[in-house]
């Protein structure tokens, strides 16, 4: 672990690593909010979260300035962008099997 920042309500940490893993915790369930955040693969120093909480900033010695937008209302509109009208059944199963399926992206 390299760095660490927490968001302005104090619900989520966001942890660093050398090796360039970026992770998201919500700290109430002390558990980990899916799975790494794309990276370089370089050194993370430095971490901030926006004050809406809904971006994260990290940089390194070899990694100029990297916004990740984390906003929930934002991967759902991703999520239904990428799978032009979101998630069936069989995919939510595989994809999220924690939670029962709902569709997320309206009609």
């Amino acid at each position: 672990m390299e760095a660490l920042a927490f968001s302005s309500d104090g619900s989520t940490l966001a942890v660093g690593g050398a090796n360039g893993t970026l992770r998201l915790w919500d700290t109430e369930g002390q558990q980990l909010l899916g799975s790494d955040l794309p990276t370089p693969g370089d050194e993370i120093r430095s971490l901030a979260f926006a004050q809406d909480g809904g971006t994260v900033y990290a940089s390194g010695p070899y990694v100029p300035l990297q916004r990740f937008p984390v906003a929930p209302d934002q991967a759902v509109r991703t999520i239904c962008s990428r799978t032009g009208g979101g998630l069936t059944e069989a995919q939510w199963r595989t994809y999220v099997p924690d939670a029962p399926y709902e569709p997320v992206c309206g009609d």
